[in-house]
């Protein structure tokens, strides 16, 4: 499954993830690679896509993303985040 470092996120975006030290991008890379058959774990990836390509300016990209999160609570309560 793809994730926000298949899209060489910048230092900017990674901070925007609360990816601050390598030692935070380590765990979360772990996590992916461990659970991506988890639905919760794969709406947390493709919820950060959609981020990630709002935040580019990539609007079609970003709803490619948004529309693939299973649990559609999940998005409308994180979309506080625009």
């Amino acid at each position: 499954m793809e994730t926000i470092f298949d899209y060489n996120p910048t230092e900017g975006e990674l901070k925007r993830f609360n990816l601050r030290t390598q030692k935070d991008i380590d765990e979360i890379k772990y996590l992916y690679a461990k659970d991506t058959n988890n639905k919760d774990c794969q709406d947390s990836i493709n919820y950060q896509l959609g981020l990630l390509f709002a935040m580019r300016g990539n609007k079609n990209k970003s709803i490619l993303f948004f529309n693939k999160i299973y649990n559609r609570n999940m998005l409308t309560t994180l979309i506080q985040d625009f």
